[in-house]
């Protein structure tokens, strides 16, 4: 099974393509710090996503879509962690 990693603003994703039920390719990611491994005591955790219902044609296409929804994903955690301007 192909896994793809990518580096993304300080976070490692890695993707792993899950094939469904009606032989379409789902994909889980998992983020964490660049850097750190994301275990359970780590300071700053892992966040593991899984896509179910995305049914794409292959598992490189669903890697590719699991990268571009984490780095989304990463951006939005990034836009909340910034203090509001005034």
């Amino acid at each position: 099974m192909q896994i793809t990693t990518d580096e993304y603003k300080g976070f490692t994703i890695v993707v792993t393509p899950i094939k469904d039920c009606a032989d379409q390719w789902d994909f889980e990611y998992r983020i964490t710090k660049t850097g750190q491994g994301g275990q359970d005591t780590d300071p700053a955790p892992a966040l593991t996503r899984s896509q179910t219902a995305g049914g794409h044609a292959t598992p490189e296409v669903a890697c590719l879509a699991g990268v571009e929804v984490a780095r989304i994903e990463i951006d939005n955690l990034l836009a909340m962690a910034r203090e509001p301007e005034r």
